[in-house]
């Protein structure tokens, strides 16, 4: 039997269509953009659910899992995987929003680093991290853009913030280049793995 899966802010599929070749079963995918949601349909099928991931709970959706028989009454999946979409961490988004800030045009805060902190934009991991706590999968992946390893909310890096956040799992992060795995682009993004404790490892 195939270990099961969701994918999360799943675009037009390409991190379906890897874990599909890995040999994961794609149970759903959850997308709000429509035409990123025809894509995924067309090239990887039709389990994508078009919604707002902050709207379509995970109850919403192991509901619906369980009334069409791909899962059991409170069974739990192998893997949850996502890229939610933080533009406030990126180093192009960051000085575009700081700049807004400074200008008055961003929020009424007059303090630019608490206003760049309530972004909700920048909050799309919490959705992330709420899938997992309903789901409890053996592992989940959560990428994201690499300018997230050098951004602090006070004194605490970012990254160990969310890291904290997923109670019962031990988390790793990365910083990888996709020009190291054949893609012929200098795109680096910051992979977190994490695994239930009392499961092997990831590697």
């Amino acid at each position: 039997m195939k270990p099961k899966a969701i994918d999360l802010f799943a675009g037009p599929g390409g991190l379906s269509l890897g874990l599909k070749a890995a040999g994961f079963d794609i149970l759903a995918a959850i997308e709000i953009d429509e035409e990123a949601g025809a894509t995924y349909r067309h090239n990887i099928g039709n389990h994508t659910e078009i919604q707002d991931v902050t709207k379509f709970r995970p109850k919403f959706l192991r509901k619906k899992l369980e009334n069409i028989g791909k899962l059991k009454p409170g069974e739990n999946l192998s893997l949850v995987a996502g890229g939610p979409p933080c533009p406030g961490f990126s180093l192009i988004g960051r000085s575009k929003i700081m700049d807004l800030i400074k200008k008055g045009e961003f929020g009424d805060s007059k303090d630019a680093r608490h206003a760049f902190i309530d972004d909700p934009r920048n909050h799309l991991f919490l959705e992330f991290v709420r899938y997992v706590k309903e789901f409890q999968p053996d592992y989940f992946v959560m990428e994201n853009v690499s300018g997230m390893a050098s951004y602090h909310i006070e004194d605490d890096p970012i990254v160990e913030v969310i890291k904290k956040k997923f109670a019962g799992y031990v988390v790793n992060e990365k910083i990888l280049s996709a020009a190291d795995y054949g893609v012929p682009q200098d795109s680096k993004r910051i992979i977190f793995m994490g695994y239930k404790k009392g499961v092997k490892p990831c590697d």
